[in-house]
């Protein structure tokens, strides 16, 4: 879908007066025309005023705005759900979590929750691929736990990357450390990225993994 920017633009459209003469014949003589020298003036039509000048385009209604937001979230979206393109995600962990997290299981929910953590290699990718859609799924009942992940980038050899380091972007391989609230009897887990399956086979939760330090003064 390529919706465009509704701008209404304002032409202004000359008048224009076209006297038709036959070919071959005098021109009709006007009534009330009056031999030159006469000192009177001859009956002559006033030209048209000339029309107001282009005001350029104006600006944007609230109806306009709307739908030009509307079209970019819609183009976004389909950027994102597309992202992935030909490319996979790789499992290569996943635990129990414990560390710093900006997650926490919500307590007041019928079923209880915790932390865990993955492991993932992005690769083949497409640089609108969006991590933040990576959605966690019991992998038995096939019942979404949501997107949203806590995210933090790794370096290949898993380990954290460094502060300042620049992360790949696709179809360049990227290595992520995710974090989910899932529940905590459910012992395995699909992922799935905009409806698409990205695990073939339910992932069984290992023994543990790296967790994240605090922040200074927590």
């Amino acid at each position: 879908m390529s919706p465009s920017t509704p701008w209404i633009l304002r032409s202004a459209i000359p008048l224009l007066v076209l006297t038709l003469v036959s070919c071959g014949d005098p021109a009709p003589e006007s009534s009330g025309s009056t031999e030159p020298g006469s000192g009177e003036e001859s009956s002559v039509p006033a030209s048209a005023e000339p029309a107001p000048a282009d005001s350029g385009p104006r600006p944007l209604t609230a109806e306009d705005q709307k739908q030009v937001i509307e079209g970019v979230i819609q183009v976004r979206a389909k950027q994102q759900a597309e992202g992935l393109g030909t490319g996979s995600v790789k499992v290569n962990g996943a635990w129990p979590y414990s560390g710093y997290s900006t997650l926490a299981p919500d307590p007041s929910v019928a079923i209880e929750a915790r932390l865990v953590a993955l492991d993932v290699t992005v690769s083949g990718h497409t640089p609108y691929f969006d991590i933040d859609d990576i959605e966690i799924v019991d992998g038995e009942s096939l019942v979404s736990y949501g997107s949203d992940p806590h995210a933090e980038p790794l370096g290949p050899d898993g380990a954290l990357l460094p502060a300042g380091e620049a992360i790949a972007t696709g179809p360049s391989p990227s290595r992520w450390l995710l974090i989910y609230a899932f529940p905590k009897a459910t012992p395995r887990f699909h992922l799935h990225y905009w409806g698409k399956v990205l695990t073939p086979e339910p992932v069984a939760f290992g023994k543990g993994g790296i967790s994240l330090p605090y922040p200074a003064g927590n």
